[in-house]
C-alpha cells in the first residue's frame, strides 16, 4: 500500500510515512511500558448545553442546528507557533505531509484548523497538532467574528487540545454523542474549514472502527469516508442525530488530498480528555509499569494457552504497581475488571482509564492455569502544555 498519513490541517510541515503502518505495525507488537489514558468520571467544566432538535432525514436541518458551534482555529505567527509531535519520541511524523508538499516557512506562517464549542462559556475542543505550542489563538465563529482564544491545555498522547474563547459567555454548544456504539455503516457528517474555506459540510458513513495507524498507544480511530481535507483537523464528526461522535484528525492519502479514508478520534476518548484539561489543567492516567506483547500462535503453543487472546506481560518494571501486585513476566492477561482483554491495546486502554490508587481484579493465565490477581493502579499525569 502506498501513500501517507497526513494531519488534516493547513500550514504545518512534517514528514510523511509510507502507508505500510496501516498494515498492522504497532510498535513491532510491543507497547511502551507506560500506559496512560484519560481517567474517567471527571465531568466538571465541560457541560454541553445545546442538543439540536432535527427533522428526520433532513441533513440541512442538522447542519443549521450545529453549524454555529463549529469554529475555525487560526494560529498566527506572533503566537510562537511550531508544529508539534503527536506523542512521545517522533510519533508526530507519522501523520505528517512530505516535505515536498509543505510550505517552506510553515512555522512562521502559523496554522489553521477547526474546532467545536462544547460549553456555552466558550470551551472549544480541537486537535493538539492544530494549536501547536501556541498559548493564544484566533477563533473565528460561523458568523465571521474573530475572538481571541486561550489554550487551556493540550494532550499529545491523544492529540486533543482545549481552547477558551475570550470575550463572550453565551455560545451555542454541541452535545457529545455515543461513539462506543457507533456502527460500521452508520451515517455521519463532518463540518470544518478545509483549506481555510470556512464552514464546509461533507457526509458519508463509518467505514471501520478501532483503526490503528501507528500514531501511538491509544490508536482507536473511527474510519470514515466523509471528505476530510487539510484544515478539517479538530473539527467535529456528527452522527445522524447531530451529536459529536468524533474529532476529525487524519487522512490516508497518496497525494495529500482526500481519497475517502479519514480518521476521527472517538468522542468518548476526546470528551474525557477535554473534561480533565478544563477541570484540572492536566490529564491523569492509570499506569502499572509493564511492557506488553501480542500472543502469537507460537507463544500460545509454547505456554499451553488455548488461543491467542489476551495480552502477554513481556516485562515488569520492578518499581511499578504491577510488580507490587504479583504480576509476573509471562502472564497472559485475559480480563480486566470483569471485561475481556482480546489484545494488548485493550489492556493498555483499560489500565489507562482506571483511576490511580484503585485496585481491580485481573484474570491471567500462568503456566496454562487461570488465576485472579488483585492489581493496584498507579498514577501519572501530563502537564497542561506538554
Amino acid at each position: 500500500m502506498s501513500g501517507s498519513f497526513s494531519f488534516a490541517k493547513a500550514g504545518v510541515a512534517a514528514v510523511a510515512l509510507a502507508g505500510s503502518a496501516l498494515a498492522g505495525a504497532y510498535f513491532s507488537d510491543r507497547i511502551p511500558v507506560d500506559f496512560k489514558r484519560e481517567a474517567p468520571g471527571l465531568t466538571a467544566g465541560v457541560t454541553p448545553v445545546f442538543a439540536p432538535t432535527v427533522k428526520s432525514g433532513s441533513l440541512a436541518d442538522m447542519v443549521a442546528a450545529v453549524g454555529p458551534s463549529v469554529v475555525q482555529i487560526q494560529v498566527k505567527p506572533d503566537t510562537g507557533f511550531q508544529p508539534t509531535e503527536f506523542g512521545a519520541e517522533d510519533l508526530g511524523r507519522l501523520f505528517g505531509r512530505g516535505p515536498q508538499d509543505a510550505p517552506e516557512q510553515a512555522p512562521s506562517q502559523g496554522g489553521l484548523g477547526s474546532g467545536f464549542i462544547v460549553d456555552a462559556k466558550g470551551i472549544v475542543v480541537t486537535n493538539n497538532h492544530v494549536v501547536g505550542n501556541a498559548r493564544t489563538v484566533t477563533v473565528q465563529l460561523s458568523d465571521g467574528r474573530e475572538l481571541q482564544g486561550r489554550v487551556l491545555g493540550r494532550d499529545k498522547q491523544t492529540d486533543i487540545a482545549v481552547v477558551q474563547i475570550e470575550g463572550g459567555d453565551d455560545f451555542k454548544a454541541v452535545a457529545w454523542g455515543d461513539s462506543d456504539h457507533a456502527r460500521v455503516g452508520d451515517a455521519v457528517f463532518a463540518v470544518g474549514s478545509p483549506f481555510g474555506l470556512g464552514s464546509t459540510v461533507t457526509s458519508g458513513i463509518v467505514s471501520a472502527r478501532g483503526r490503528e495507524i501507528g500514531a501511538g498507544p491509544y490508536d482507536d480511530f473511527l474510519q470514515v469516508d466523509a471528505a476530510i481535507n487539510s484544515g478539517n483537523s479538530g473539527g467535529p464528526l456528527f452522527d445522524a442525530t447531530g451529536r459529536v461522535i468524533g474529532v476529525n484528525t487524519a487522512i490516508f492519502s497518496p497525494s495529500g488530498g482526500n481519497v475517502g479514508i479519514g480518521f476521527a478520534i472517538p468522542a468518548e476518548m476526546a470528551r474525557q480528555v477535554a473534561q480533565q484539561i478544563v477541570a484540572n489543567g492536566h490529564v491523569a492516567r492509570g499506569r502499572i509499569g509493564v511492557a506488553l506483547q501480542a500472543v502469537t500462535p507460537d507463544i500460545a503453543r509454547a505456554i499451553d494457552a488455548p488461543d491467542t487472546k489476551g495480552a502477554l506481560i513481556a516485562q515488569v518494571d520492578p518499581d511499578g504497581s504491577a510488580a507490587q501486585s504479583a504480576v509476573r513476566s509471562g502472564d497472559i492477561v485475559r480480563s480486566f475488571a470483569g471485561k475481556p482483554v482480546e489484545a494488548p491495546r485493550d489492556l493498555a486502554r483499560m489500565v489507562a482509564a482506571a483511576k490511580a490508587g484503585t485496585t481491580v481484579k485481573v484474570g491471567v493465565l500462568r503456566e496454562g492455569k487461570a488465576r485472579d490477581i488483585d492489581l493496584r493502579i498507579g498514577g501519572e499525569r501530563t502537564t497542561p502544555m506538554a
